[in-house]
């Protein structure tokens, strides 16, 4: 595969988790964890989590394993969340600091999207735009005011959904969602309009990417993570070199 990062690149994160198996993340935030912006010090504290966990013959294996991977990784998440939390000093009735995250879990062929906030993820395949996110921030307001984010509650708070891919298809991590119908067009016309100012992150996928297990269809409906525990979810079953690699993907 090939990843390019456009934008500020402590706002994005590529991390390969085992032999086949890789964590890409962009994240875009508002206050600050201990001095430091929120965003940059969230990705900087996953990083830190699952390069400790990686440590483990456990995680190890987890994060290797389709269907094991997004629990094993929503673990490390849960962790990092809990102590921004307690970083921040917010309570219930007035939020600090907290972050948009947008992760994708690329294994063997599968990837599975864990999203929280205003950020988003996209996949263009074939020439067609799908949207992997939802959103998640208020309708009806001048300004954007989100739901939920990390860091802003001591439990998790998430959604998760998983996708298949082919050799060839593009994975785009945005700082921003795009507003209104999604396509090529509107797509390009965005990453164009924001410049340097978005965080931007895409994977091309080759033949060696490609799936080695069939586990289900192309893309699985989208479940909503909450809570402290971790539950046991196969979740994953059912810069102009970034924009260069879109417009490459797209021409075929």
């Amino acid at each position: 595969m090939d990843v390019a990062i456009r934008g500020d690149r402590a706002c994005c994160l590529s991390l390969q988790l085992g032999p086949r198996s890789h964590l890409f993340a962009v994240a875009r935030g508002f206050g600050k964890f201990d001095a430091a912006d929120a965003a940059p010090f969230a990705l900087a504290s996953l990083r830190t989590e699952c390069e400790r966990r990686m440590r483990t013959e456990r995680f190890r294996r987890a994060v290797d394993r389709v269907a094991a991977a997004p629990t094993a990784v929503l673990g490390a998440l849960a962790r990092v969340n809990g102590d921004l939390f307690a970083r921040s000093a917010s309570h219930a009735d007035y939020v600090t600091a907290g972050t948009s995250m947008t992760i994708a879990v690329v294994v063997r062929g599968y990837a599975c999207v864990i999203h929280t906030g205003d950020t988003a993820a996209y996949l263009a395949h074939r020439g067609e735009i799908s949207v992997l996110t939802g959103d998640d921030a208020l309708a009806g307001t001048t300004r954007v005011l989100l739901g939920r984010a990390l860091g802003t509650g001591s439990a998790l708070d998430v959604t998760v959904s998983s996708v298949t891919y082919d050799a060839g298809d593009v994975m785009i991590l945005m700082g921003h969602r795009v507003r209104g119908e999604i396509d090529r067009r509107s797509l390009v016309e965005h990453v164009e309009r924001a410049g340097e100012n978005e965080h931007l992150l895409v994977v091309r996928f080759d033949e060696s990417d490609r799936a080695i297990e069939e586990l289900g269809k192309r893309e699985a409906p989208i479940v909503v993570y909450r809570g402290n525990r971790l539950q046991r979810a196969a979740v994953c079953a059912g810069a102009l070199v970034a924009f260069a690699l879109l417009v490459t993907a797209w021409a075929r």
